[in-house]
């Protein structure tokens, strides 16, 4: 069946319409419905962004803050949490990666990262951790000039390698031309009496190195903020006890309790 038996007219300039006649004209009704489907597709694909979403996304890109943490135990995964909604409510736009989770390629290309990382036994890092350190301390790793960094480091006094996970990152960040915003800081198990004053100068050193402004207090988000909870050392959970079970066996010279 000929392109124009049911179509006399059509809706389009002169040359295009002639064009369209030209490139239908001998195709069967089979290749007419295929070509119907591939045409309603091209209809109904995204709009390429616009020049100013383009720059807006750059913009929102180039004013960007990563948070990657390295825990065994959960505490610099919550630490790293805290500091995320901190910098969500000055209204800076902040990622937050488990370190075996953070896009390594993107390394270089960071404005402020920030890593919240703690030293497990003999001076290891947590396991997670593993490959973005050994990254960071190979020959591949990248130049970080233009990078702005901080490192907080959790561990335990009763160790002679005390936070050397973080003292090592912090000197290799620096090594690859990141430029240190905070000093190196390290926590004990009193973790809050270092962590969240670390936390306040790590938002507002943010804050003055991408000029981010807090959002308008007339304006409703649209998630509803909720506080979570931090329980730690200096702000313990109450809970009751229901139970005081012996774990160490009968004739044990401890008497271990769970």
């Amino acid at each position: 069946m000929p392109a124009t038996a049911a179509l006399q007219r059509l809706p389009l300039p002169e040359p295009k319409a002639q064009q369209l006649l030209a490139l239908t004209e001998n195709l069967d009704d089979a290749s007419l419905w295929w070509l119907s489907g591939y045409a309603a597709g091209l209809a109904k694909r995204e709009a390429a962004p616009s020049r100013d979403a383009q720059v807006a996304a750059a913009a929102q890109t180039e004013a960007r803050i990563s948070i990657v943490y390295g825990s065994q135990t959960g505490n610099a995964r919550r630490v790293a949490e805290q500091l995320a909604r901190e910098l969500g409510d000055a209204g800076a736009n902040a990622r937050l990666f488990a370190a075996d989770a953070y896009p390594l390629r993107e390394l270089a290309s960071e404005r402020v990262l920030y890593v919240v990382i703690s030293t497990q036994g003999d001076g290891d890092p947590p396991d997670a951790a593993r490959a973005f350190i050994d990254h960071l301390g190979g020959r591949r790793a990248p130049k970080l000039a233009g990078v702005a960094f901080a490192v907080l480091g959790l561990g335990d006094t009763s160790y002679p390698q005390f936070c050397v996970t973080g003292r090592k990152l912090d000197a290799r960040l620096a090594e690859l031309g990141g430029t240190r915003l905070l000093d190196f800081a390290a926590a004990d198990l009193d973790i809050e009496t270092v962590a969240a004053p670390w936390s306040r100068r790590a938002v507002e050193a943010a804050s003055e190195s991408l000029q981010v402004r807090a959002p308008a207090t007339n304006v409703t988000p649209l998630h509803p903020h909720v506080e979570a909870a931090t329980w730690s050392p200096a702000r313990p959970f109450k809970a009751e006890v229901l139970a005081n079970q012996r774990i160490t066996a009968e004739g044990s010279g401890k008497d271990v309790r769970h």
